[in-house]
C-alpha cells in the first residue's frame, strides 16, 4: 500500500470553466434505485456538506419533501424520464442556474467498503452538461487506501484521531463524505 500513487476520479467529463453567471446550484436528493438503503439515512447531509466545501457556487438543497411536494417524486435519476417541465419548475422556485444530480449506483457498506457514484451537473436553462462524473471508489484498491489515509489526516476529518486510524475506509458515513470530497474536488471553476 505504501507504494501506491494516492486515487484519483478520472472518469470524468469537466468543461475548462464553468460560466460567470452559474453562481447558483439546486442540490437534489441523492437517488439510489434501492429505496431501503442505509445509505440514504445519511447521503444528502454529508454530499450536501461536501459540495459547500468546494465554495464555487451557492446551494440551495430541496430535501426529498420539497421535491415530493412539487413533483409527485422524492428522488429523481438523471437518466430516467424527468417529471413534466422539470427544469423550468426548478428555476422558477429557487433562481438557481444549474442542476446537480447525484445517483448512487452501487454500495457496498461492508469491508472492503465501495461506492460507486454517478453525478451531473447541468445548465438550469439550457439543459447543457456543465460537468459529469461516474466513478466507483472501492476500498479494497491501494490507490484508495492511500487517498483515503491522506483525506482521514487533513483537518476534514478533525473528530478522527491517530488511535482510529483507517476508520475512513471502515466507516460508511465517513468512506461516503471522503467519495464526495474526492468526487466534487473535480468540479471546474467559476
Amino acid at each position: 500500500m505504501a507504494n501506491a500513487e494516492p486515487y484519483r476520479v478520472t472518469n470524468l467529463y469537466p468543461i475548462e470553466r464553468l460560466p460567470s453567471y452559474f453562481n447558483r446550484v439546486v442540490v437534489l436528493p441523492v437517488y439510489t434505485r434501492d429505496e431501503d438503503s442505509p445509505l440514504l439515512a445519511f447521503a444528502d447531509d454529508i454530499f450536501r456538506q461536501e459540495i459547500i466545501q468546494q465554495k464555487i457556487f451557492e446551494t440551495i438543497h430541496l430535501s426529498p419533501n420539497q421535491m415530493q411536494s412539487i413533483f409527485g417524486k422524492t428522488r429523481v435519476s438523471s437518466v430516467d424520464p424527468l417529471p413534466n417541465n422539470f427544469l423550468s419548475r426548478l428555476e422558477l422556485e429557487s433562481q438557481a442556474n444549474g442542476v446537480l444530480f447525484i445517483e448512487v449506483l452501487s454500495y457496498r457498506p461492508y469491508r472492503p467498503i465501495s461506492l460507486s457514484v454517478r453525478a451531473k451537473l447541468v445548465d438550469i436553462k439550457t439543459g447543457e452538461l456543465n460537468w459529469a462524473v461516474d466513478e466507483m471508489i472501492d476500498a479494497g484498491h491501494a490507490s484508495v487506501q492511500v487517498a483515503a489515509q491522506q483525506f482521514q489526516s487533513k483537518s476534514q476529518v478533525r473528530a478522527l484521531s491517530d488511535k482510529t486510524q483507517g476508520s475512513t475506509i471502515q466507516s460508511p458515513r465517513v468512506f461516503t463524505k471522503f467519495a464526495a470530497s474526492m468526487i466534487f474536488e473535480t468540479l471546474p471553476n467559476r
